[in-house]
């Protein structure tokens, strides 16, 4: 075989020739090919492997890799729970109360109920249908099922107490309504007024889920108010009582109206900051809350912070929780087993007047001198 080099090429001289250039030609690819290839696996182990990808961390290419990183991260049933609660803190609540009423014959009276919700939801336009949840075993529950209706009342930013009221468990031969300013409809659904807007609706239908039972109700009517207000709206704390919740928010917001701040008021901010925090990391909460209440309702305010009175009431208010025996006990078990904590002569059995109004026991906390703190 004769072969000619020429300007570095092969030059073969015959059909056997070709062929074997076609075989080197061959080989030299797939020597490339390899090559490549080797160099490419290096490459994706780098990519794979590496402590800084090229990617940006929310690339999809990225996320998908690391999804088998993330199996780990997978909780338990109970540790789920507790992220699902923590995440819920975050997220803002429209607050609503839910009433029915229903006529007893046999005692000439009306059976009226309302429940506070902080699960309300539009489910559809057309037809209109909203939906809303109550505990399981609520006895407005089955006082719905009786009556087929329902009215959802959404409060305004003012209607706090209405809010933490009907949070409340009632007795069976409580009125609900007795001191609450509403009117009663045609079908004896009673309606709370000064609410933001009111949802008259017929019973569609309803079912469990989890601890709640979802009601879903045909809005057959609707109330609007003519002035603007601002909705009540909550951030869940502790997953307490919805009551606490509204109060609390209204409180460090500075929204809770003034009418509202009586001294069961002030123990109920007490006693969630204590519950939440403790007494030691509770005080800031208090007095900072205090004060800020105080500024912004500074043209009602008559004798303003008090510093012995603050950490008087602090002091017996955490005495109080330490010495409880049912550690989930709502604030308003906590008060009956608590009457002392609103006797109004409570002060007096522990500090001479002279000495609690001085102007050093207002800047100050001065222990008791009538009696030792518990």
């Amino acid at each position: 075989m004769t072969i000619y080099v020429t300007t570095g090429q092969l030059v073969f001289t015959s059909i056997h020739d070709h062929l074997s250039l076609f075989f080197w030609e061959t080989m030299r690819a797939i020597t490339f090919i390899r090559t490549r290839l080797s160099k490419y696996s290096l490459y994706l182990s780098s990519r794979f492997f590496s402590a800084s990808p090229p990617d940006p961390p929310d690339h999809p290419e990225v996320l998908l890799r690391k999804q088998p990183l993330l199996e780990h991260l997978r909780l338990s049933s109970l540790e789920t729970c507790e992220a699902f609660k923590s995440a819920m803190r975050k997220v803002p609540q429209q607050v609503v109360v839910v009433t029915t009423g229903l006529y007893q014959p046999e005692l000439r009276t009306w059976l009226k109920r309302g429940v506070t919700c902080s699960t309300f939801s539009s489910v559809s336009y057309h037809p209109p249908i909203i939906s809303f949840c109550l505990n399981q075993g609520s006895r407005l529950h089955e006082l719905i099922k009786t009556t087929g209706k329902f009215a959802v009342h959404v409060l305004a930013q003012d209607q706090v107490q209405q809010g933490i009221h009907f949070s409340k468990p009632a007795l069976d031969s409580e009125c609900q309504f007795f001191k609450v300013p509403h009117v009663q409809g045609e079908e004896g659904l009673p309606i709370i007024l000064g609410s933001l807007a009111v949802f008259v609706c017929d019973s569609h239908s309803y079912h469990g889920v989890g601890d709640h039972t979802v009601w879903y109700g045909n809005v057959t009517g609707v109330s609007v108010s003519e002035t603007l207000h601002d909705p009540l709206i909550y951030f869940v704390r502790k997953f307490r009582s919805v009551g606490d919740e509204i109060f609390i928010t209204a409180f460090e917001t500075a929204t809770l109206p003034f009418e509202n701040w009586t001294h069961e008021a002030h123990l109920r901010m007490a006693w969630n900051y204590i519950t939440d925090h403790g007494k030691e990391k509770a005080v800031p909460y208090i007095k900072l809350g205090i004060q800020k209440y105080n500024e912004k309702n500074r043209d009602k305010i008559k004798t303003g912070y008090h510093e012995t009175i603050t950490m008087f009431f602090i002091h017996l208010v955490s005495d109080a929780i330490v010495s409880s025996v049912n550690a989930n006990e709502s604030f308003e078990e906590f008060l009956i087993r608590n009457q002392h904590l609103v006797n109004k002569d409570l002060l007096f059995e522990y500090y001479n007047k002279e000495t609690l109004f001085q102007e050093d026991a207002r800047n100050r906390f001065i222990e008791p001198d009538k009696k030792s703190l518990p």
